[in-house]
């Protein structure tokens, strides 16, 4: 297929089409997605109000009040004097960002320069993260785009039919001088161009021939400061090379002949021109001289630079991503597995790559792999050689490629070293950039950019990397870098997550020059631009870095308006906030600054007010900032106090995003629930409870309207427990403390210390499980324990006290209502300590008798079941089933065995694997590695027993390594309890009687038989785990 620029009509139809194209893609990734109109009127925002939102200052107007309104009702304990808007609409925050900013530049942290960019072609600025609908935290990938110059004359002597439409494009534009056309092949290997035997396209793929220019309109450059990076700011910024079609094709001299998308990268690269679009809401394209598919390029005749064949071939191949590269690919077999499968396909079946596309003998046959680097174990031609071992079947064999691929690039530029061309010798590390420049002096290659995966801007078009002059920040920098890194690593640093430190120290490991400049938004202009013609906005994510330290004194600058509209209670007035004052006030100097007109008692009470609050003990904020804003953070702290890091951030706590029942949360999707719509359906208290069991960690949380929906009747139940409680209504004992009280008693202590270690640890969702979920089910089964006796008055005003302060933090006002209006506590419990019990501390022993009872009720009831149905003819083989006229017999009594000690070989293994390491885990359970197999299996003991033995031993570790450690600790290790089983059984004799509807239970020894027990449940009673045999009395 052909389509030329002389054919109106075609082009006319290929327009259309490009347009449907389009409109898919941007169909596809909008989806359903609702419009900002429609999320605003679902907002409840009036429809007349909308259109003022046109004016961006409006979202300031409009929104804070509402946000203070919503979160003062969901309960947030906030210091309002302390608030701002971000923006220059706010002169004293202005004020703080310019003295920020002109710190960054007088140390040299500051820069300008062209750079690669990722650019919104309709909004015509650098599309950072926060600007982006999709593709957040992508930056600029760099590749070598080579040239494979097209062979005419030999074309010309071997004509092949597939190669016409290309021919007759190339016809049409001879008029306006010779130009090289050549397939443009991205790479990120130019140090492999002399082990070349082919290239590859896609035969279904569509190509574009553009013009280009030979020498590119733009050219990344070294970084300029001061006023010559002031001065070239100055003139107006051109993304594009706009000329008409008779411009282009007297100017270029070249022909690039690859896909769309990276034509337009290019074109904003400086590399080719571009057409403006007729229509006003278009945007420019590059001048394509027409389009052929892939098939058209099969068995071009090419000239690679640095190959060791003077002629190379285009073949097919049927993996290429046209949304990657360039859509042709080089092919180097001897180091890229791909590239050698493909080859090998193609040779191994002739005739169908020859009917199916064209290929003839001549253009494959001749080609073998090229010795180009040799790596340590694995030779010359390492593809090759690792291809074969593994056995790969053909270039579908993806997994085994991929793995080899990984092997092979990985060895070959760290340990490989070349075998031909000026620099053969040297280590691939060393020579890659000397080849890449030595190719791109020679006009045989260039540097190419494009975004590592797809970004779409907000305003719904797919981004490009263009070369534009900005303002960056010179993160990465070597001695920056380091000195972040050190902070990180340090145990001054906390994130409490090895995922999120791991993040960290990944993205300051590639984190690097950051621009800081936009053109046009909300913000604080440069400070030298802003007096200039073309003023330079700071873009959001680079002006939040260091903020924190302004909440300290900006109660005494702007009073109680947010928009600093106002002076605040020491008068101080904007003018007089200049970068000497601020350098004192946040520690700078010591000096007051000279010719200040702000009395020196303000400015020392304004010192003293940083000093107090600072450093910033914690951020709380989304998994996604990360990769640009906690970083950043990190960053300008030790640029702004580099001698003081007792300054810097001490804590990051990083959390996922939010869905709504299992479904992502998204204003476009109209999926989301606002703070004030939630209090409204749920009240403050149930969101908050919702909210923290929605999740922990950087897992996405998981807010569930059914939770919501459960807490409002379960915080109703407890305000009426609480009522009854006090009231006299409930009935509760007095005087002496029995064996359950004390066993209660040491489940809220315990629940307790747990709820505070969660709390300390920013793990609420187990906070709240511990605080509240457990406190619940404990006290139910402490009323299961007292029976008919009734629970004791302390016990219940100890537990409702404790139950109030470990939910608190959570659902505040419903704590606070039970603690002063029910309880009569005369302070508030926000006033009041985490409660503690000096005469009662945590029992580990305790704890263990109350979970050895309610596990021991759960597997009695399960073995009864199972006698209940053995009883009424259940699936024992061979077993009638009973009568339906006939009532099986009720199991009424039962015997219990308690095991002192564990048979002698589980004391083995125990002994055995109280020398394995144990550790807890993230969740705070005990938990082991994988060594205490080790210790087991090659113990000479285990290793001397039979086969039926080992296999024994071995399952008695695993279950008490996995399941009895993480429930009891090092406990679970013991050869003996700490505590008499048998006796803690017979003393809740009666609770257990009652819960398992029984009119009598004996309790005995496991070594002692019962006359009416003649099975085999005496011997699986072990320490901890007593067995139960049920008959009929």
């Amino acid at each position: 297929m052909v389509t030329s620029a002389e054919n109106n009509s075609a082009e006319q139809q290929n327009g259309e089409e490009d347009a449907k194209k389009k409109k898919s893609k941007v169909a596809a990734k909008t989806g359903n997605a609702k419009t900002q109109w429609e999320i605003m009127l679902g907002m409840g925002i009036p429809e007349a109000e909308i259109a003022a939102f046109a004016d961006a200052q409006h979202w300031l107007r409009y929104f804070p009040p509402l946000a203070k309104r919503d979160v003062t009702r969901m309960g947030f304990g906030i210091d309002w004097r302390r608030s701002f808007v971000t923006t220059d609409v706010n002169p004293f925050y202005d004020a703080f960002i310019r003295w920020q900013f002109n710190t960054l530049m007088k140390r040299g942290k500051l820069k300008f320069g062209m750079r690669a960019t990722i650019l919104s072609r309709r909004e015509k600025q650098a599309c950072a993260d926060h600007d982006r609908a999709s593709g957040e935290g992508v930056g600029p990938q760099e590749y070598t785009v080579v040239k494979l110059f097209l062979q005419g004359e030999k074309m010309r002597e071997a004509p092949v039919p597939q190669h016409q439409p290309l021919v007759q494009l190339l016809e049409a534009v001879k008029a306006y001088g010779a130009k090289k056309v050549s397939l443009v092949a991205a790479t990120l290997r130019p140090e492999t161009m002399y082990g070349q035997t082919n290239c590859y396209v896609l035969p279904e793929g569509k190509y574009g021939l553009y013009l280009a220019f030979t020498n590119p309109k733009k050219s990344l450059d070294k970084a300029e400061e001061g006023d010559g990076g002031a001065q070239v700011a100055e003139s107006e910024e051109e993304f594009e090379t706009l000329m008409t079609r008779e411009e282009a094709l007297s100017t270029c001299t070249e022909v690039f002949i690859c896909s769309e998308r990276s034509a337009l990268n290019m074109a904003y690269q400086g590399w080719l021109p571009m057409q403006a679009a007729e229509d006003p809401d278009a945007l420019p394209v590059p001048h394509c001289l027409g389009t052929v598919d892939g098939m058209n390029l099969i068995g071009l005749p090419l000239t690679a630079p640095n190959a060791t064949y003077p002629t190379i071939y285009a073949l097919p191949m049927l993996t290429i991503s046209m949304n990657k590269g360039t859509g042709v690919v080089m092919s180097v077999p001897s180091d890229a597995p791909d590239d050698y499968m493909a080859l090998q396909d193609i040779k191994n079946k002739p005739d169908f790559f020859k009917d199916r596309y064209g290929v003839l003998p001549e253009w494959v046959g001749p080609f073998e792999p090229v010795a180009i680097i040799d790596i340590p174990d694995l030779g010359a031609l390492p593809a090759v050689t690792l291809c074969k071992e593994k056995k790969v079947a053909s270039q579908k064999d993806t997994q085994k490629l991929q793995e080899i691929k990984e092997e092979v690039y990985k060895k070959g530029f760290y340990d490989g070293v070349l075998l031909v061309g000026p620099c053969a010798g040297q280590k691939v590390a060393d020579a890659k950039t000397v080849i890449r420049d030595q190719l791109i002096e020679r006009k045989e290659a260039l540097r190419y950019f494009e975004p590592e995966k797809p970004v779409v801007a907000r305003s719904g078009d797919e981004c490009v990397v263009a070369f534009m002059h900005q303002w960056y920040l010179d993160y990465g920098e070597e001695k920056w870098r380091e000195t972040v890194e050190a902070y990180i690593n340090s145990e001054q640093f906390q994130t409490f997550s090895p995922q999120v430190l791991h993040q960290f120290k990944h993205v300051v490991g590639w984190l690097r020059e950051w621009a800081c400049s936009r053109s046009y938004g909300l913000g604080t202009y440069l400070p030298w631009t802003k007096d200039s013609s073309r003023p330079v906005l700071i873009e959001s994510l680079s002006d939040s870095t260091i903020y924190m330290a302004y909440y300290a004194i900006a109660h005494l600058l702007q009073g109680n308006d947010m928009y600093g509209q106002a002076k605040g209670p020491l008068g101080i007035a904007v003018e007089q906030l200049t970068d000497e004052v601020f350098d004192y006030v946040f520690a700078q100097t010591d000096d007051l600054p000279k010719g200040s007109t702000i009395p020196a008692e303000h400015l020392k009470r304004m010192r003293n007010e940083f000093e107090y609050w600072y450093p910033l003990d914690l951020r709380v904020s989304g998994k996604d900032l990360i990769f640009n804003h906690l970083t950043f953070s990190l960053y300008s702290h030790a640029a702004i106090w580099p001698h003081r890091p007792d300054l810097w951030p001490r804590a990051f706590v990083c959390n996922g995003h939010i869905m709504v029942d299992a479904q992502k949360m998204s204003k476009s999707l109209g999926n989301f629930i606002s703070i004030e719509d939630g209090i409204k359906e749920f009240t403050a208290d149930a969101m908050r409870v919702a909210l923290a069991d929605a999740g922990d960690t950087t897992d996405d949380a998981n807010f569930q309207r059914e939770t919501a929906n459960g807490t409002i009747m379960r915080l109703y139940l407890l305000e009426q427990f609480a009522n009854e409680a006090v009231s006299g209504a409930l009935p509760l004992r007095t005087g002496r403390y029995s064996d359950a009280d004390r066993l209660f008693l040491n489940e809220i202590v315990t629940c307790t210390q747990e709820a505070k270690e969660a709390y300390e640890g920013f793990q609420y969702r187990e906070a709240l499980k511990k605080g509240l979920y457990e406190m619940h089910t404990r006290r139910d089964q402490y009323r299961l324990l007292c029976g008919e006796d009734h629970m004791h008055k302390d016990m219940v005003v100890t537990w409702l006290k404790t139950q109030c302060q470990t939910l608190a933090p959570i659902a505040p006002h419903i704590c606070e209502h039970i603690w002063s209006e029910i309880l009569k506590e005369p302070s508030l419990i926000v006033s009041s300590a985490w409660p503690t019990f000096p005469e009662h501390a945590q029992d580990p022993v305790l704890h263990r008798q109350f979970l050895l009872l309610l596990a021991s009720v759960e597997d009695f009831r399960r073995t009864k079941d199972k006698a209940v149905q053995m009883l009424s003819g259940g699936k024992k083989k061979g077993q009638q089933p009973r009568p339906a006229d006939q009532a099986a017999p009720a199991l009424t009594h039962a015997v219990v065995y308690v095991a002192k000690e564990y048979p002698p070989l589980q004391q083995q293994v125990l002994t055995l694997l109280q020398k394995a390491p144990i550790h807890k885990g993230e969740d705070g359970a005990w938990c082991a590695g994988k060594e205490y197999m080790d210790i087991v299996k090659n113990d000479e003991g285990i290793n001397a027993l039979d086969k039926n033995a080992k296999k024994e031993a071995m399952a008695f570790a695993s279950f008490q390594m996995r399941d009895e450690l993480k429930a009891y600790g090092r406990s679970a290790l013991d050869l003996r309890l700490p505590f008499d089983e048998l006796n803690l059984l017979q003393s809740h004799q009666r609770y257990l009687q009652a819960s398992l509807g029984l009119t009598e239970i004996v309790f005995l020894p496991s070594d002692e038989a019962h006359p009416k027990d003649d099975s085999p449940n005496r011997k699986l009673a072990k320490p901890g785990k007593p067995s139960i045999f049920f008959y009929v009395g």
